[in-house]
């Protein structure tokens, strides 16, 4: 498609941004461009010391995983949402993030949601994690449109010597054949607690060696089109009983809502329906077709967003 055929003679770069140049618009068009973006200092160290202490107790009882890419000396705690408020309405529901997403996302779909969930601690002797894109899970060609953009929030600093995330800015504009390779440069995403790089879902990345004593620890926040499988279960990682005490735009986010004409119904209802608290009678089916798709079934053709 238009801008994201090749990259040309064009030099790309992981773009830096401080808290008050960090406008939506201008990471979209370093995402756009580059393929990814630092919005240093996003949210205040108050934020991530709730976060920090939400989740170190679910860290200290989880094991290091048993693969190359999933880490040997990493540990990684998923369901966030149900684990942590913090994460879930100080950084999933961050305006700033939400703004880029409906920029990126919502040309292809009519809502987007939360896909994957996870915290990600890298211990002191881990290893270089294999270079992947993280759209990698659905069966789309690249270059094209993007299905996925990815958060990953810093909860340590994040360095060039304790793991941080190391990227290939340009790399989501390259086709399917062609992979990292020695000439290509890969910039690390140094970054104090609190910020964020947020990169389209095709852009070759991984975590970096540990070369400290120290755990460095890190949050990742997928976001993806609302048609799209959720790659983290959301509705066992936050079942309708957590789901209840969210609030409205986090439980839409999280995947209680119809995709629009009538994706994911439940008794044919928008599944925000299951939330509620009733007498346990069933519901009468419902017409399923919201205000985004249009006043009747004779306008189901054009309420899809064809792609």
């Amino acid at each position: 498609m238009a801008g994201r055929s090749g990259s040309g003679a064009k030099r790309h770069r992981l773009v830096m941004l401080e808290r008050d140049e960090a406008t939506p618009e201008r990471i979209v068009r370093a995402l756009r461009s580059h393929g990814c973006c630092v919005a240093r200092n996003l949210v205040t160290p108050r934020v991530m010391g709730r976060v920090k202490k939400e989740l170190d107790p679910w860290l200290e009882r989880t094991p290091t995983g048993e693969g190359e890419f999933i880490g040997r000396f990493t540990k990684r705690v998923g369901g966030l949402v149900a684990r942590s408020p913090s994460v879930g309405e100080k950084l999933a529901m961050h305006p700033t993030i939400l703004a880029v997403m409906d920029a990126m996302l919502l040309g292809r779909c009519h809502h987007y949601h939360l896909s994957p969930t996870q915290c990600v601690s890298i211990g002191p002797d881990e290893t270089p994690q294999p270079l992947h894109r993280d759209d990698a899970i659905y069966p789309f060609r690249h270059p094209g449109e993007p299905s996925v953009i990815t958060v990953i929030w810093a909860v340590s600093d994040f360095t060039a010597e304790n793991g941080t995330t190391q990227t290939v800015p340009g790399s989501h504009l390259w086709d399917d054949e062609r992979l990292p390779g020695p000439g290509d440069k890969v910039v690390q995403a140094e970054m104090p607690s609190g910020s964020a790089i947020i990169y389209d879902g095709a852009l070759y990345h991984g975590g970096a060696p540990n070369f400290t004593d120290r755990w460095r620890t890190g949050i990742i926040l997928g976001y993806a089109l609302g048609w799209l499988r959720q790659e983290e279960n959301q509705y066992l990682a936050c079942p309708p009983e957590v789901a209840r005490t969210l609030s409205p735009g986090l439980q839409k986010l999280i995947g209680y809502q119809l995709h629009a004409p009538f994706l994911g119904w439940y008794e044919m209802q928008d599944p925000i329906y299951a939330l509620r608290s009733g007498d346990g009678s069933m519901p009468g089916a419902g017409e399923l077709l919201d205000d985004s798709a249009g006043d009747s079934a004779l306008n189901l053709g054009s309420s899809i967003k064809r792609v």
